[in-house]
């Protein structure tokens, strides 16, 4: 070794560990951030099934394609069911969204059921409430393009359990 190398030996020793412990630390930062504050890590359940999720028992549901007297003439209503039991504590959620299982895997909102049908039954409910404790049903009409076919996944996200959602399996 020369003189140089020899004097910053210590030096370039300590780089050689910092550099990349920080472009990993800062890394892990990033992604943990990204990742803890979004829905990003599924519990699937299968198309009939339900699960625990967020002290709730989330599912079954059930869709089928439907007919709604305002409905545009170039798309199809998704009619979707899910079936909530909050075990007597309450649930809360943000409105599910339904998503194209393959392809490109689209997804859409819920639409407004007084938008589609003004004669509805306005009992039926579009949310979650985190101050019912009995049992209840989710019924949701989704707008979809008449290429969408399913089967579709409906994701439940709570809160509570962010970053896990249900994704719930639906086939019309």
């Amino acid at each position: 070794m020369t003189g140089w190398w020899r004097a910053n030996a210590v030096p370039l020793g300590v780089l050689l560990v910092l550099v990349p412990a920080t472009t990993i630390a800062v890394g892990w930062n990033e992604w943990w951030g990204y990742y803890s504050g979004r829905a990003s890590i599924p519990i699937a359940v299968e198309a009939g099934d339900s699960t625990e999720y967020a002290h709730a028992t989330v599912g079954p549901a059930t869709a089928e394609f439907t007919d709604r007297p305002l409905a545009p003439e170039d798309a199809r209503v998704v009619a979707v069911r899910i079936l909530i039991d909050p075990h007597g504590l309450g649930f809360s959620c943000a409105i599910p969204q339904l998503r194209e299982l393959e392809g490109s895997q689209r997804q859409w909102d819920a639409a407004s059921a007084y938008d589609l049908d003004p004669e509805r039954d306005f009992d039926l409910r579009e949310s979650c409430d985190s101050e019912t404790a009995a049992p209840y049903a989710l019924d949701l009409d989704y707008l979809v393009p008449l290429d969408a076919s399913g089967p579709f996944t409906v994701e439940v996200t709570s809160a509570e359990r962010i970053p896990e959602f249900a994704r719930l399996i639906v086939e019309p």
